[in-house]
This record gives structure tokens, sequence and C-alpha cells, in this order.
């Protein structure tokens, strides 16, 4: 016959080894903007703001940069074959338009986009391949 007293600690047991592992899940990749938040910030108007998505197929960590005129921004740093996304800064945007330039950690060559024209509100996406060459970018 089970003894009730017995079966209690492996209840605790079961439910702490429950609650670890859901501590320890990783979470899950941002694929989409950053939700709104209503107010202005240092990237302009929340309503109007662009975003960034980048996705690293390559085998290296990325460093990524908008170029405009002579100025270059740095906008995320992205670790390998992983994605993630960034707000882009108004300065980028409108007249002459703007360049993405991939900076592989460890190599000596990066890789720049050709000239990119978007409005406030339109956003990014930049798929970065394993061979720099054969990467691409499309605005939508």
């Amino acid at each position: 016959m089970h003894d009730p007293a017995r079966l209690h600690p492996v209840r605790a047991l079961l439910l702490l080894l429950v609650a670890v592992a859901a501590g320890c899940a990783s979470p899950p990749e941002r694929s989409g903007p950053p939700p709104p938040s209503g107010e202005a910030d240092a990237f302009g108007d929340a309503a109007a703001r662009s975003v960034l998505h980048v996705s690293n197929r390559n085998w290296l960590d990325m460093n990524v940069y908008g170029i405009r005129n002579s100025e270059r921004f740095s906008l995320m740093s992205l670790t390998s074959m992983r994605s993630d996304s960034v707000s882009l800064p108004t300065s980028l945007l409108g007249g002459s338009g703007f360049q993405l330039e991939v900076d592989p950690v460890g190599a000596v060559r990066p890789y720049k986009t050709s000239r990119i024209y978007m409005r406030p509100g339109q956003s990014v996406w930049l798929r970065i391949e394993n061979v720099l060459a054969q990467s691409s970018v499309w605005v939508h």
C-alpha cells in the first residue's frame, strides 16, 4: 500500500525540476520591430519608426553599420546564425539614401550594400549569407 507521507516529497521534487527547467529555457528570438511606446524618442516619431531586420547566416559574428555621406553609425552586433532587429535613426532616412556595411568580426573585408532609399515607417531587411557578395537587402 502507498504511504501518502512518502508521496509528498516526490511531488515536491518533480515540481522543483519543472520550475528549474522552465527557468533555464532560452527566450525566443525577436523577429519583429520593437513594440511602439507611443512617445517620441531619439529615433524620431514612434508612429513612423523604421526598423532594420538582420538575419546572419554567416559563420562569423557581424557588426552592422549605417553609412550616410561620410558618416558611419553603429547599428548592431549580431552573433553567427542569429536574427535581430533595431530601430533606424531618422538621420539615415530620406534624401540621398544610405548604405549598410557588414563587417565580419575577425575578417578584413567588409561588405557594403547598394544605396538604400526609404521613407520613415518603412522597414529594411538584410540577409547576410556565408558568401558576403550573395547577401541581399530589400525595403518594404
